[in-house]
């Protein structure tokens, strides 16, 4: 008896149009999923992108409670689209109520392992194992209620069996498409689904920051950091001279509050407080040196570092 980790709940619709919704919880292989059906030819949104596929236009109208907002961002995509998909793993806290606003929707419902999802939780943002794991069983009773008593017409998918034999999955996604598929998308699906992926680890890791050096003298090396999620607070940057560390920060200035620097003139992005500035003893750079300026959470130095000091190229 061959268990395929799949299994479909109800009936699949009839006609041309329906709406594809990727459900499962954080770090459960939803991404995955929307994935295989970007490269099936199903558009995901306005806004969704690899590797994480997620349409951060409609998600943000549900998450803000706009049912006008949603209604509209789904009437858009609709009308543009026969079939069209949407995956956020925060859906599951608004499904009950997006569910009547969907056209036909089919729900495709990954489970994992809740130790590894809760590993690869605390692998991307550090958060206590133990507290994860009891968020995942709760978000996962949040589905089940859902299914049980909206009974819609589902796939429910084992993250562990699809990565073990992904072709069984795309299959059963080409199955729920009114459309035919041709074999090289098929197999372009087939090829994406893999076990952690280095690029969606770096994306989805919540430690992740992004920043540049922007001015150096001699005195003082500034720029702009934060981290990549918006919930983060400021970033505490550390800075290296020659591979030692001398200094920290906090990037949390406004660009007009940056000390004035020579060398290059400080350009942070728009509406942000996210500056810094290492104001160091005299002399403490020299053309030669290198720095190299990470966020203390962070694995990773920020964009173009290490770099090479050459403040007589700078003052030209």
């Amino acid at each position: 008896m061959f268990n395929s980790g799949i299994t479909t709940l109800g009936e699949n619709p009839v006609g041309s149009e329906r709406t594809l919704v990727v459900l499962g919880t954080a770090r459960g292989g939803t991404s995955a999923v929307a994935g295989a059906l970007d490269r099936l030819g199903v558009y995901t949104g306005a806004l969704s992108a690899g590797p994480v596929f997620e349409d951060v236009n409609l998600a943000n109208a549900i998450e803000n409670g706009s049912e006008h907002d949603v209604r509209g961002v789904i009437s858009d995509y609709n009308g543009a689209h026969k079939v069209w998909a949407f995956k956020r793993p925060r859906l599951l806290y608004h499904v009950q109520d997006v569910h009547a606003l969907l056209r036909q929707p089919v729900y495709i419902v990954v489970f994992r392992d809740v130790f590894a999802a809760a590993q690869r939780t605390r692998i991307s943002g550090g958060v206590d194992i133990f507290r994860t794991m009891d968020k995942l069983l709760a978000d996962n009773e949040r589905i089940l209620d859902f299914l049980e008593s909206a009974h819609p017409c589902a796939l429910l998918v084992s993250y562990e069996k699809l990565m073990a034999n992904p072709a069984l999955l795309v299959d059963a996604l080409i199955e729920l498409l009114p459309h035919a598929v041709d074999p090289a998308a098929r197999q372009a699906a087939i090829d994406f689904i893999r076990p952690a992926p280095e690029d969606y680890l770096d994306a989805t890791r919540t430690t992740k920051a992004s920043g540049a050096v922007t001015g150096v003298d001699h005195d003082r090396v500034q720029g702009w950091a934060r981290y990549n999620f918006p919930l983060k607070p400021a970033a505490t940057l550390e800075l290296s001279i020659n591979g030692e560390l001398v200094a920290r920060t906090v990037a949390d200035r406004a660009a007009e509050t940056l000390p004035p620097c020579p060398q290059q003139p400080a350009e942070l992005p728009a509406d942000s407080n996210c500056g810094f500035c290492f104001e160091l003893a005299p002399q403490s750079l020299a053309s030669g040196d290198s720095i190299s300026i990470k966020a203390s959470e962070d694995i990773t130095p920020l964009d173009a570092c290490p770099l090479q000091v050459n403040l007589a190229k700078n003052a030209s």
